[in-house]
Order: C-alpha cells, then structure tokens, then sequence
C-alpha cells in the first residue's frame, strides 16, 4: 500500500511513545528538516499566484501526539482558496490559504475546527479563528482560538463575537486537556500562525513545598510561548488564558 501525503501538510509524523512524550517530541522540533520553513513557502506562493488582495496565509502545527481530523468551517467574510487539511499528524505542519471574494471589497474573516483525542475515552474539537479586514485603518488583524467537547462547538455568531471581544493579534486557549495558540501579523496579507499540543505538554518539577508563584509559572509559560516560532515582524501582545 502506497501512502501519499496531501499537498498541503509538511513533515514526517512523530508516531513513537506514549501520547504526550510524542507531543512532546513533536514540540521541541517544530522545525526539523526544515517542515516549517516548507509550510510557509508553500502559503506565500499560493498568495504569490493568487495576486494583489486581502487574504490570511494560514500554517498550524500538530503537537499534541495524535492525529488531527478536519470537522468543519466558516467563513464569515472572504472565502477558502486554498483548502485546508483534511489529516495533520502529530509532528506535523498544515497550511491553508484564505482569501477576499473576487470583485467584492470584504475582509478575510474566517475558523476551522478540528477533530484529536485527548485519551482514550475522550475526543475534543479545537478551533482556530482569524480576521483580517479590508479597512486597516479602522480595524485590527485578530487572531483567536478555543477548545469545545467535541460536537459542541460554539455557533459561528457567537465564535466571531468572541474574537471581536478579545480583539487581539495573538491568543492561547487551555481546556480539556489541550492547549492552542494563535498569533497573526500585521498587513493585508499576514501569515496566521497556529499550535495545537496538550496541556500537560507543559510542566515542571518543584522540590517539596517549593512551587513557584502563580505569577512566576504563568510568566515561565509565556517565556516559553514567546521564541516558539515567533512572527518576524509581530510584536508580542499580552497572552489571554482560558483556563476552564
């Protein structure tokens, strides 16, 4: 049986070990022969033959030791010109290119949800949100994110409220055992970048009666977001924390 990957998911599958040390593999190298740097030549030369416009440039990575599986999307203004993956593995890159509707004069506006096990009896459906819109003077790029039980995602009213409320060019969402980020840049054309892994992804080890502040694990957490594939001309904005 010959296995043949889709054209728009970048790298080899991290697929050994338990569920969270292949998430954690996969999140020390979110780079490794070079998958990220493919991924993101691969959205700006569909932007490249797609021409002049707004549209979102959109890349996300796998980390969270399983397999994610395509549900649905939305699009509130704008349109998918090139499509998203339908299966990312753990390790991972997918990539997917959003744009503006041809003639009209609209923003790129739009989520896509997808499908992981979190263990072996529970299944969540994480969900990335981005807007980019046609007057850059009178509104910001976002980009936004949650995590739902799966089959009980958000209305799309109430998801792209939520964004709105948020108003934020960069946002992490830690539920059900998950854990994803979302940063966009700044532009008509940004890249919009994405990461799903687990929560438990994260941790560190305390002596006996020693454990850092609140305060401090939190920053310890954002310092570890911040070099994570940071946007090159994106400036880090406060991190919001879900933590449901």
């Amino acid at each position: 049986m010959i296995c043949v990957m889709a054209t728009n998911v970048f790298g080899k599958p991290v697929t050994e070990g338990t569920r969270t040390e292949r998430a954690l593999e996969a999140l020390n190298n979110p780079n490794v022969d070079g998958k990220r740097d493919v991924a993101l030549a691969y959205v700006r030369q569909l932007k490249a033959n797609w021409g002049n416009g707004v549209s979102t440039l959109g890349i996300f990575y796998n980390a969270t030791g399983e397999t994610l599986t395509f549900t649905q999307e939305n699009s509130s203004y704008g349109q998918i010109e090139g499509p998203y993956p339908t299966r990312v593995q753990n390790g991972q890159w997918g990539a997917f290119f959003h744009t503006k509707k041809p003639v009209v004069a609209s923003g790129s506006v739009g989520f896509v949800v997808y499908r992981v096990r979190v263990s072996d009896t529970t299944v969540c459906n994480p969900l990335i949100a981005w807007s980019v819109p046609w007057s850059q003077v009178s509104y910001n790029n976002q980009a936004y994110c949650d995590v739902f039980d799966e089959g009980k995602v958000d209305s799309p009213e109430k998801i792209y409220q939520k964004m709105e409320d948020v108003d934020s060019r960069q946002y992490v969402s830690i539920k059900l055992g998950m854990m994803v980020t979302s940063q966009i840049e700044t532009g008509t054309s940004p890249v919009y970048e994405a990461e799903f892994t687990r929560e438990d992804a994260y941790c560190d080890v305390f002596d006996e009666g020693k454990v850092d502040s609140p305060e401090k694990i939190y920053q310890k957490m954002e310092d570890m977001l911040q070099p994570r594939r940071k946007l090159q001309t994106n400036k880090m904005l406060k991190l919001h924390y879900l933590l449901n």
